[in-house]
């Protein structure tokens, strides 16, 4: 599976961990990942084992980034190699949401 996701236990923090290239085949999976829990407070994208991202996961994280209202403090990119970094920084994602 690709697309994990762990809800913390007092329900307001979820972290969805990309595994592999994050591309347009995850996209439905990838939805469900934050639009089956209740609305939590913070989302971390963990793409420590993601090696790969192309312009649909792009997509997919403004996707979420709507979801939230637009609130870059409720989104963090987390574990990021700095390829993966100096791609979402090239495309001015840290605009719109914390990268850690």
């Amino acid at each position: 599976m690709p697309i994990l996701s762990d809800l913390s236990e007092n329900g307001r923090a979820l972290t969805i961990k990309i595994i592999g290239k994050f591309q347009f085949p995850m996209a439905s999976e990838f939805r469900r990942a934050y639009t089956n829990v209740d609305q939590v407070e913070e989302y971390s994208l963990d793409l420590q084992e993601s090696e790969y991202l192309d312009s649909s996961a792009l997509g997919m994280i403004i996707a979420l980034w709507e979801y939230v209202e637009r609130d870059k403090n409720r989104i963090k990119v987390i574990n990021a190699s700095e390829e993966v970094k100096n791609i979402l920084k090239s495309a001015n994602f840290d605009q719109l949401v914390s990268m850690i």
